[in-house]
């Protein structure tokens, strides 16, 4: 009788422990998540300073250029999409649009509203196709 309890107790702190890594494994590394928290909040500042109609280069580039470090990161940050051409092209058109929003900066709002869109259009072509 004792051993059929402990043998029950065995399968079931098993089982637990099976469902705790799995758990773990299935959340992956806080990195991917990480680049893209930081990407969202930096385009959320962006809209913000649009709605604030705070369209100065001075407000924007900080925020462009935060992004575009970012960029960088997209491929080492989701290691088994990086080898997928689609991701490798999402990724370098979005780097392009902010290379050239860093080169020419906006100076209104509505030039700040097209850069904008780029982006977020770049990042939306990557999360259709990816994040699914």
């Amino acid at each position: 009788m004792r051993s059929l309890i402990v043998g029950v107790i065995g399968l079931l702190v098993g089982a637990l422990c099976t469902l705790i890594l799995l758990n773990a494994l299935r959340q992956g590394t806080a990195y991917p998540n990480g680049v893209m928290a930081v990407m969202s909040a930096q385009m959320k500042g962006l809209d913000q300073s649009l709605k604030q109609n705070r369209c100065t280069s001075a407000d924007l580039t900080p925020r462009l250029q935060t992004l575009r470090f970012l960029g960088n990161d997209l491929e080492p940050a989701f290691l088994p999409t990086a080898d997928d051409e689609r991701f490798i092209g999402h990724a370098s058109e979005l780097r392009a649009a902010l290379d050239a929003a860093l080169a020419a900066p906006p100076a209104d709002c509505a030039a700040a509203r097209v850069v904008i869109d780029r982006v977020g259009s770049g990042c939306q072509a990557c999360h259709r196709d990816f994040k699914g």
